[in-house]
């Protein structure tokens, strides 16, 4: 490094990670709300600092030098830490904060949840910003730990102990066919559940297994069904053919008024499940992040 080099800003090491992160020198600078010019400043700065040039270009996208990629995780952790154990300790002013949320949903929640909260952050927190990550069970605990997920939300059987939880509601689910379905009315026996051809995301795996399960007691069974892995699909699938389907409600909610699909009543009512918002002890007194957390409890129980 050049000892004659200005000190490197922290606003320049964010325009490092927003480059790596976007690839272009455009979408980065718009990503931090600054020109071109500016952000090819920052750059051409560390370029100096570093005698290193950083990104070379290939195709249309900027990639990243051996260096940088050296440079990003600990520089993503130093944001972090600055970010949530340091600035969070000074009063949070939701009006003029430029902090990124980093909330875990899974698809329910991406499709149910996340939309209102753009929405509603834009009022409450118009300089903030949301990221929607993908909810792992098997690593939350550790991304909330390191800061990489500021919160997590959905229904997690078998989250870690250490992690603190809140009931943001109980999520109930539905059974539901196409509007014109030719046998399929305003209820359904046990008997034409089996008889059915039915449509299963694997996503529900507590409700599918209840389901067979009841069936059994019964004395019947579901044929082989036909799968989708993407639940957002499953209420068009069903308006376009005759398999039934079972989803959360507030998906149900949400599709019907582009799907032709109706509710149909069970024989048995569907136990709801436990819906959590989830978040790492440490965190707990950053005003910043309480403010989020209350934010997502709010609107999850609109």
């Amino acid at each position: 490094m050049k000892k004659s080099d200005k000190d490197l800003q922290l606003s320049d090491f964010r325009a490092l990670l927003a480059v790596i992160e976007l690839g272009t020198v455009t979408r980065a600078a718009q990503r931090l709300d600054m020109s071109q010019s500016v952000l090819s400043y920052k750059l051409e700065r560390m370029r100096k600092h570093f005698g290193d040039p950083l990104f070379v270009r290939v195709g249309n996208r900027m990639s990243p030098t051996p260096l940088v990629l050296q440079l990003a995780e600990p520089t993503a952790q130093v944001l972090r830490i600055i970010e949530t154990d340091i600035k969070g300790q000074a009063r949070f002013d939701p009006a003029n904060s430029e902090r990124v949320f980093r909330i875990g949903v899974n698809e329910v929640g991406a499709i149910a949840l996340i939309p209102r909260l753009v929405q509603c952050l834009a009022t409450d927190a118009p300089r903030a910003r949301l990221t929607q990550l993908q909810l792992e069970p098997g690593v939350m605990a550790a991304a909330l730990e390191s800061g990489e997920m500021d919160l997590a939300a959905g229904h997690i059987p078998h989250a870690d102990a250490s992690l603190v939880r809140r009931l943001l509601y109980r999520r109930d689910y539905v059974c539901i066919a196409s509007t014109n379905h030719p046998r399929v009315r305003r209820k359904i026996s046990f008997k034409q559940l089996g008889e059915e051809p039915r449509l299963q995301n694997p996503g529900n795996p507590l409700t599918n297994a209840w389901l067979d399960e009841q069936m059994a007691h019964a004395g019947y069974a579901f044929a082989s069904p036909t799968q989708t892995q993407h639940l957002a699909a499953v209420p068009f699938i069903v308006a376009a053919s005759d398999l039934i389907a079972v989803v959360p409600r507030e998906m149900f909610d949400l599709f019907r008024p582009s799907a032709a699909i109706k509710e149909v009543g069970l024989p048995a009512r569907i136990p709801p499940v436990d819906v959590h918002q989830y978040w790492h002890p440490r965190m707990a007194g950053d005003p910043g992040h309480r403010f989020f957390r209350d934010f997502v409890y709010r609107l999850a129980r609109e």
